[in-house]
């Protein structure tokens, strides 16, 4: 009788708060782990729903599109992340370093985050238009380089997608990073100013670790991004990934057979290759938080040495 009314009593104080949290994970199973469940069952059918086993994935692999999917992803993804964070984060450094106007350059950050991607696409063509008289082949002509074919070469076309993407997304990150550089103790600057630290060494012995937290989140989340490419690539170059299909990536290579009314379409294969994404991501976040944590005691080991 005790043990029912102290039940009760716990469910009247934090029932709401327990409802509260189901609505989300309610909302998450119905959203997001039930579909997953039925693609996972769907990549073992054929398009008549029929069971066909691991036939689909036999089809994956020996298809010659989807290794080159999965290597522009790779390149792209890579290369992306790579820049767009070192850049964010000194772009918000020097943000929380000037005295004034700190509004106005988060204005100017955010800017492009919410211009339509379509719109980016169409003014960055006109920009690296592989006409010579583009304006961005006018410039290297003036500096005495050659002109590109940006978007229309088969070497330059994943470059020009990164640096658009790069352009448009990087102001997330950047506020982000100025958002942790505004929570940082400054007593910890006060005392390394005091102790005669230099700018370098304030940066990396207490600026980066304590930044920690938010360098993973926005590692993590630019990674999976950066694997669920799509919309900048298919404002460029549609569902055909020309040139060469350098610009085909393993989202549009899942939306040719899902959606494509230009390709023949295989339900069955296009969720064996959303199986493949989904494990690619889990292993990769996997991955990243192992070396992140590592970082992470290398980077406090090399703090203890410096303090001694």
């Amino acid at each position: 009788m005790q043990k029912t009314v102290k039940r009760q009593g716990f469910f009247k104080k934090y029932g709401e708060w327990y409802l509260m949290l189901a609505i989300p994970v309610i909302g998450s199973i119905m959203f997001n782990i039930y579909p997953l469940i039925v693609n996972a069952f769907q990549s073992f059918k054929n398009t008549a729903g029929s069971w066909v086993g691991l036939v689909n994935y036999n089809i994956l692999f020996t298809d010659v599109l989807w290794p080159k999917a999965i290597i522009n992803t790779l390149y792209m993804g890579v290369i992306g992340v790579g820049l767009s964070i070192p850049i964010a984060f000194l772009l918000a450094y020097m943000l929380n370093r000037v005295p004034f106007a700190k509004n106005a350059f988060k204005t100017i950050y955010l800017f492009p985050m919410i211009v339509s991607i379509v719109a980016v696409s169409m003014v960055f063509k006109f920009i690296f238009n592989a006409d010579a008289n583009s304006p961005m082949n006018l410039f290297l002509q003036m500096i005495g380089l050659p002109k590109s074919d940006w978007f229309s070469g088969v070497s330059t076309s994943r470059e020009t997608v990164m640096i658009m993407t790069l352009w448009k997304s990087v102001g997330h990150a950047v506020i982000l990073f100025f958002a942790g550089l505004q929570t940082m103790p400054v007593e910890l600057l006060e005392a390394a100013d005091i102790d005669g630290a230099n700018e370098w060494k304030k940066l990396w012995y207490i600026t980066v670790p304590n930044m920690k937290n938010t360098l993973i989140f926005v590692f993590i989340t630019n990674s999976i991004g950066a694997l669920k490419r799509f919309a900048d690539v298919y404002a460029i170059a549609s569902e055909y990934g020309q040139p060469g299909d350098t610009l085909v990536t393993i989202m549009i290579y899942i939306y040719r057979k899902s959606f494509s009314t230009l390709f023949y379409k295989d339900l069955g294969v296009a969720s064996a290759a959303s199986i493949i994404l989904f494990l690619f991501i889990i292993v990769i976040t996997v991955i990243e938080m192992r070396v992140t944590g590592e970082s992470e005691s290398l980077i406090s080991n090399s703090r203890k040495r410096g303090a001694r």
